[in-house]
């Protein structure tokens, strides 16, 4: 049987786009559409590109070698490792089966390592459904079932009809959410506190009952309220300000000499000789100059193009909305990606701006839950990690305080850091190299190397000098706040009673000083703010712990 059934059923059964879908395929196993051997085929040249990227010189070395690249023999090698990989997915799709039964995700899969997983609907806490670009022609879908938002919890359904797959996520999260209300209709009966959707409930509620709620009035077709979207020039606007091909290129690094050839005959062909150019007869050094400058533009202009259609192809048809107590992501041009998080579970907003982005005046909106040893740490498919990209500032505070009611992350009461800080830098990281440095300089008589080491030592003094001045903390009565960076800055929001840990550490010196570093440890991580005032610090620890004892509130 290629797929689950769609008809209609009676106890196990979800609305999906006016159609009863049946979510329970009864106690026989059930086989994946053959669209699923494309998804295991590409799955395993990832992984095998993702191993391969730490052989890239050894390639690289190989290919100059050779120098054949477009031989009979390496096509025939290609075609070779093509047909394995194919073969894999046809094997792999054989061995693959799943039924839903009795509120429970069952699964089977794996080739030579054989795997069976067995998931309660109430445990699972996130179901994404993704639409690779070869899916959705066909209408079908990737149902991704997240138990604790770590990768060795998550199980996949990998392809199912789309309908099925909708349908499937809301008895899911309509069977979980009932299971949350009677853990937490059992533990009101010896706490005083309310339930943890009753308090994401609530902040909704004190959201869109006041002035901010007014934009958030449009719902789509899922009875979600869309809170917001990004169009294409705020997608271009994160690609400018994020860009990160430069790891790419630094990857890439091994095949610069081949380029470099490629590109040096092209332009022989051309009429134009590289030697020629650059010799001390030619050109007036300032025709020379001015080359240098054209062509430094014109790689930075590729540079950020290869940038921007990474940020659209991320991030193309950006919304994010909100339904009852969860936040869901969806975005991506070939492959529709999806990440939904529960209000209560949401750790720390991180709003950061990089020295662009402050130009701009743009943010980039991180809210956070669990980090798990292991997880990748991809911001689009990572499900602890929720991010709305290249947002304007007002945008940043509204949405925050969508997450976190009245809280205020851009405030003017932080408290300042010791500028002991800066002195202990100095001593501890610069002092030491700078005289190294400098008296070998005088040594052997180079005062270029001399003037080299003064001024690279003067810039880390700055960089150490500006991490000072943007470190800071604050608090309210319901959150912790705290500002670090260097030309950029980020800020963080917290609430107390999530901390799972708080240290307080000094140093002998820091002792001498009533100086003191405090730490609070969250399921997201841990946020240090160094060379605070010891009373402070004390205080500022002891607020913590009386929150987290006082109210014990269940945020899982």
């Amino acid at each position: 049987m290629a797929s689950p059934e769609v008809d209609t059923a009676k106890p196990s059964e979800s609305s999906a786009g006016g159609q009863a879908v049946k979510v329970d395929t009864g106690e026989d196993w059930r086989r994946l559409s053959p669209i699923a051997i494309a998804y295991f085929t590409l799955r395993s040249i990832k992984n095998m590109a993702q191993g391969a990227i730490y052989a890239v010189p050894a390639i690289a070395v190989t290919a100059n070698i050779t120098d054949n690249i477009q031989s009979p023999n390496t096509l025939l090698g290609i075609a070779a490792i093509l047909i394995i990989f194919f073969s894999s997915g046809v094997v792999s799709f054989f061995m693959y089966r799943f039924r839903v039964s009795n509120q429970h995700v069952e699964i089977h899969s794996g080739v030579f390592s054989r795997s069976y997983t067995n998931l309660p609907f109430w445990r699972i806490q996130n179901v994404k459904i993704e639409l690779p670009f070869y899916y959705r022609p066909f209408g079908f879908a990737l149902v991704i079932l997240d138990t604790a938002g770590s990768a060795g919890e998550e199980a996949k359904i990998v392809a199912v009809p789309l309908a099925y797959a909708h349908a499937l996520r809301k008895q899911v999260l309509a069977e979980h959410q009932d299971h949350k209300f009677v853990e937490d209709s059992e533990d009101s009966s010896h706490t005083n506190h309310g339930t943890a959707v009753a308090n994401a409930d609530s902040a909704i509620n004190s959201v869109v009952n006041g002035d901010q709620g007014k934009r958030y009035s449009q719902t789509n077709g899922d009875g979600e309220t869309v809170l917001n979207r990004r169009s294409i020039t705020d997608i271009v606007i994160h690609g400018i300000t994020n860009n990160r091909v430069w790891i790419l290129l630094g990857a890439a690094a091994p095949f610069y000499d081949n380029a470099f050839g490629y590109l040096s005959e092209w332009l022989a062909e051309k009429g134009l000789q590289l030697n020629q150019l650059v010799g001390e007869q030619t050109i007036a050094w300032w025709q020379f100059g001015l080359y240098a400058f054209v062509m430094l533009m014109m790689a930075m202009a590729i540079v950020a193009l290869i940038s921007i259609g990474g940020a659209l192809f991320t991030f193309y048809d950006y919304t994010l909305s909100r339904q009852h107590d969860r936040y869901i992501r969806r975005s991506g041009l070939l492959n529709k990606q999806e990440v939904s998080m529960r209000a209560s579970r949401i750790q720390v907003i991180s709003a950061k701006q990089d020295w662009l982005d402050r130009i701009l005046k743009r943010v980039n909106l991180y809210f956070e839950q669990n980090a798990s040893i292991g997880h990748s740490t991809n911001e689009l498919m990572s499900p602890n990690r929720l991010i709305v990209p290249s947002v304007t500032e007002d945008e940043a505070d509204e949405l925050s305080q969508e997450v976190m009611p009245q809280s205020k992350i851009r405030r003017s009461d932080y408290q300042p850091i010791s500028k002991r800080y800066i002195l202990h830098w100095v001593i501890a990281g610069l002092s030491i190299p700078f005289v190294v440095g400098t008296g070998f300089g005088i040594y052997i008589e180079h005062l270029d190397i001399t003037a080299g080491v003064t001024f690279v030592s003067a810039v880390l003094l700055g960089v150490i000098a500006l991490r000072w001045w943007r470190w800071g903390v604050a608090s309210d009565d319901k959150y912790i706040y705290v500002r670090r960076g260097r030309i950029g800055v980020d800020y963080l929001c917290f609430e107390p009673y999530k901390v799972q840990q708080v240290v307080v550490k000094q140093s002998v010196f820091m002792k001498r000083r009533k100086l003191a570093t405090v730490q609070f440890v969250l399921a997201s991580g841990a946020i240090s703010v160094p060379f605070l005032p010891e009373n402070y610090a004390n205080e500022l620890a002891n607020n913590v712990l009386f929150e987290v004892e006082s109210k014990r509130k269940s945020w899982m």
